[in-house]
């Protein structure tokens, strides 16, 4: 690990000064965070919590590897404990929504909610593969990666989930 002017050890992660990875990344792990809770308080502090554990393993990251995807599954996995401690399944829907830039707001603004609460009602691994394969546009090489699985499996839990969602939209939309 290469050290600072002062002695210290190097506090880069990826490459980047931990703001500058934080100022990169907070959106994208905000998002899967937000999607994962379900509201905005528990996103933040899983966002929050993502970025201190990554601090706390910055040795664990190995350099060349994708700096998201490895973000990504500290959160996944810190959802997953925030889950085990409450033990209770989570099917709320939004505190607020994100800003809707149809031309028809309020139709875009119910499609939306409902869209949110069928995601919500898929459990945490195709919620998660679908999540990371349309809102952060991840490949399944990615996404089978982070989510310690095969390609294949990830593929199959993507298309349950669409079809899920398919189902409970249908005649809705």
């Amino acid at each position: 690990m290469r050290r600072d002017r002062s002695g210290e050890h190097d506090p880069r992660i990826g490459g980047l000064a931990f703001d500058d990875m934080v100022d990169q990344h907070w959106e994208s792990v905000y998002r899967l965070a937000y999607h994962l809770c379900g509201n905005v308080h528990d996103a933040q502090d899983l966002a929050q919590e993502t970025f201190s554990k990554a601090f706390s393993a910055k040795t664990s990251f190995k350099p060349g590897t994708n700096l998201r995807a490895w973000l990504h599954r500290i959160a996944s996995n810190a959802f997953l404990d925030l889950r085990r401690r409450r033990k209770t399944a989570r099917a709320t829907t939004m505190e607020s929504e994100p800003p809707v830039t149809q031309p028809d707001a309020a139709q875009g603004n119910e499609l939306m909610q409902m869209l949110t609460q069928a995601i919500q009602q898929l459990d945490d691994t195709q919620r998660t593969i679908f999540l990371l394969r349309t809102q952060d546009d991840m490949s399944f090489r990615e996404i089978a990666e982070l989510c310690q699985t095969t390609e294949e499996t990830a593929r199959w839990h993507m298309l349950q989930a669409r079809r899920k969602l398919m189902k409970q939209l249908e005649g809705k939309v």
